[in-house]
């Protein structure tokens, strides 16, 4: 399934049909993983080069090379890749394709200030393709500028019905209680765009169970888990929904199977701290909040209250065990510097 924003440049000639969610994936996951056998990369290669050579005119080399620069980023070549879309901007200033794949490099390389400037050079010169829109609005909700992001993602949104990564992204800005109803509509729709998404599917359990309804979260698990026994997302809302319900011995077994597939995941070493302090395993949870500590960017994190509570979902039910066990474990939760 290829759902696509298309990029035209002046001229009205296609430049590029790619998917947002494409974009992203591509950048965070490394492109020389994706498989693709060494006779086939060889044969693109070739393929591009031909284009390139039988290219007409500088616009149509300079599509060529955008092409053969996709390859080479596929293959991880990122710096053949770059000099290809570099030399695209050389022949054809105007080539919006150019520098939306430069704007993707700069994601690869969390460089995110080379990604916002290609991908505004995107909007400026494609204003009607939503691609632009999505990966600035992307852009931008990595760099925390969720509220510059949320406009981005809506255009986006509105110029691709079927563009499902940015309704998912754009669900994840969304955090005031007056956005409830348009997260939960957006998150349903990624579920029906792409019901292989994972992380969407979780956004959309842990919805149900902010608004207290287990039986719903529990049902978006379940059919996480149809599709992969081992996905964490569904293991994590099960272990959230048994903590709801005072069942910690369920709780943990589940953090058990989610920390599996997914062995650094904060949220349920911290669930999985709390259910051992309720089954009064004091010392064993002692050792579960080193491990959380431990992870990048946690000491800080779980100095705040607040930011625990969130973290793990918590509503006025939670809030009171929660606020005891920050209170007789800070000095767990921020550890020295070493």
């Amino acid at each position: 399934m290829n759902h696509g924003s298309q990029i035209t440049r002046p001229g009205g000639h296609l430049a590029l049909t790619l998917s947002i969610g494409l974009v992203i994936a591509s950048s965070i996951a490394p492109a020389q993983q994706q498989g693709q056998d060494s006779k086939a990369q060889d044969d693109a290669v070739a393929k591009a080069e031909a284009a390139i050579s039988n290219a007409q005119d500088p616009r149509e080399k300079a599509q060529a090379r955008v092409a053969l620069g996709r390859v080479y980023f596929d293959q991880g070549e990122e710096k053949k890749a770059e000099t290809e879309f570099q030399d695209a901007l050389e022949l054809d200033s105007s080539n919006a394709a150019a520098h939306l794949e430069l704007g993707r490099l700069g994601l690869a390389d969390r460089n995110l200030v080379k990604a916002e400037t290609h991908f505004r050079e995107v909007i400026r010169l494609a204003p009607e393709a939503g691609a632009g829109y999505a990966a600035l609005g992307e852009t931008l909700a990595q760099k925390g500028q969720s509220a510059d992001a949320r406009p981005l993602l809506e255009k986006a949104v509105d110029l691709d019905p079927q563009d499902w990564y940015s309704r998912y992204r754009l669900a994840t800005v969304l955090t005031t209680p007056a956005d409830a109803a348009r997260v939960h509509e957006l998150l349903v729709e990624v579920r029906q765009l792409n019901p292989g998404f994972m992380p969407a599917r979780e956004q959309l359990a842990l919805d149900f169970l902010r608004h207290g309804d287990i039986a719903g979260a529990t049902a978006q698990a379940q059919g996480m888990l149809e599709k992969d026994s081992k996905a964490p997302e569904g293991h994590r809302i099960l272990a959230l929904g048994f903590w709801k319900q005072g069942q910690y011995e369920a709780s943990l077994s589940e953090c058990a199977l989610a920390l599996e597939g997914d062995p650094h995941s904060a949220q349920v070493l911290a669930l999985q701290a709390l259910d051992l302090w309720q089954l009064g395993r004091k010392k064993e949870s002692h050792q579960v909040l080193g491990e959380v500590a431990r992870e990048p960017g946690m000491a800080a994190t779980f100095t705040n209250m607040d930011a625990f509570c969130k973290l793990l979902i918590c509503d006025h039910r939670d809030i009171g065990v929660v606020d005891d066990f920050v209170r007789r474990n800070r000095w767990a939760l921020t550890p020295p510097q070493p």
